[in-house]
């Protein structure tokens, strides 16, 4: 299953920023303040406009969730994650996932999101998608992978997940 490309999927970016804090290494993680999954904490990002590169678009993104500037050579391509949404097929997402370990100011809440940092083995997994504490420890500890997640007709449980680690 890994890799197949699901027609229709909205092409997304997202970013880990990931950052020593108090001696520990933490990912920037938000609340969602709108929109499908509002009230859930995600990584930063958004849909790939057209005409814009997934590296464009997770700069733009990343700046308009957190108030946050990230230089694109900072970017690093870690993950392609793919949300499948049988019950509602109009959220399906395919996600270019990038890891930076820079950003330049200070995060911010916006509109879309309340900005938060989180220890990765401590995620505030009763907050987040109930497929996010199965990749996101595997990113954040350097993982490269491509992985299929299928939700439930109710759009919360996983029904299915698969990865396939980059060589």
């Amino acid at each position: 299953m890994a890799g197949r490309r699901m027609p229709g999927a909205k092409q997304v970016a997202l970013v880990a920023l990931l950052q020593e804090r108090a001696g520990r290494l933490h990912v920037l993680l938000g609340r969602k303040r709108r929109g499908f999954g509002k009230g859930n904490i995600v990584l930063p990002g958004g849909k790939i406009e057209p005409g814009e590169s997934a590296v464009q678009a997770a700069v733009r993104e990343f700046r308009e969730e957190t108030g946050l500037v990230l230089a694109p050579q900072e970017l690093e391509l870690a993950a392609q994650i793919n949300f499948r949404f049988p019950g509602q097929p109009a959220a399906d997402m395919e996600c270019a996932t990038f890891i930076a370990r820079q950003a330049t100011g200070q995060p911010e809440a916006t509109e879309e999101l309340e900005p938060l940092w989180a220890d990765p083995d401590a995620l505030p997994i009763e907050q987040m998608w109930q497929d996010s504490p199965l990749w996101l420890p595997k990113l954040v500890a350097g993982g490269n992978f491509t992985v299929e997640i299928v939700l439930a007709r109710d759009n919360i449980s996983v029904q299915e997940i698969s990865f396939e680690n980059w060589d």
